[in-house]
């Protein structure tokens, strides 16, 4: 579940903050694992594993007895949109929960009550070869020894930007758009910027060097930044 709904919780802050700083990984700064189950529409924490990996029952912590019904932690302090994932991870940055799996639902919740469930299905479309990048390091190296001969005057490094864009049969990509991020490092000569983009573009493409992902109903391109330095 990529959600927290402890964090609406303000009974529980004190101890929240106590696990925040106890010594804890990297890939987990809160400290503490939820564990929550969905029962009759209604959303329960049943207990949370500290870094300790000692299990704490919900109904045992005293900030949360106000919430026990029959036993067990009923989470009505809970206002907001669970995310629930499963299947491959499709998209990741390392950033807070700026990741995307093949099944996401999206269940919304008034008062820990469950009011309505909507399932969105994410994919790869293209890998990416950006793990691997000696080809188009080795390509970008001799286009810009190849502008330099040309046009001699021409020697500096220039700041490029690309990412796929128009989007037809299969959601595949036709075309690469290129694009100079600032005025200090865009071509003067309007020669050299042609020939950039549309070989750049073409081998990009040819290639499929970049990855594209279908996120969220929505075909998602990230940009990437490529110097090429005129020598």
């Amino acid at each position: 579940m990529l959600t927290l709904p402890l964090f609406q919780c303000h009974e529980f802050d004190n101890l929240g903050r106590k696990f925040e700083d106890e010594p804890s990984i990297t890939s987990l700064w809160r400290g503490y694992q939820g564990h929550w189950c969905i029962e009759n529409d209604m959303l329960y924490l049943d207990y949370i594993v500290p870094d300790s990996g000692e299990k704490l029952y919900a109904k045992d912590i005293p900030a949360l007895r106000k919430y026990c019904k029959n036993g067990r932690v009923a989470a009505t302090w809970f206002s907001d949109t669970l995310r629930v994932v499963s299947g491959k991870q499709v998209f990741y940055e390392h950033m807070g929960f700026t990741r995307y799996y093949e099944h996401e639902d999206f269940i919304a919740v008034k008062r820990g009550k469950v009011v309505s469930v909507k399932r969105v299905e994410n994919k790869l479309i293209i890998k990416g070869n950006m793990d691997d990048q000696r080809e188009l390091v080795k390509f970008i190296d001799d286009l810009g020894k190849q502008l330099h001969k040309r046009y001699p005057k021409e020697r500096r490094r220039i700041l490029t930007q690309v990412k796929y864009c128009n989007f037809g049969l299969m959601m595949m990509p036709s075309d690469v758009e290129v694009t100079f991020p600032s005025d200090e490092n865009a071509p003067h000569n309007k020669a050299v910027e042609k020939e950039i983009k549309e070989k750049l573009a073409n081998y990009i493409l040819a290639n499929q060097f970049l990855p594209c992902y279908y996120i969220n109903g929505k075909i998602k391109s990230p940009s990437w930044t490529l110097p090429i330095r005129l020598e």
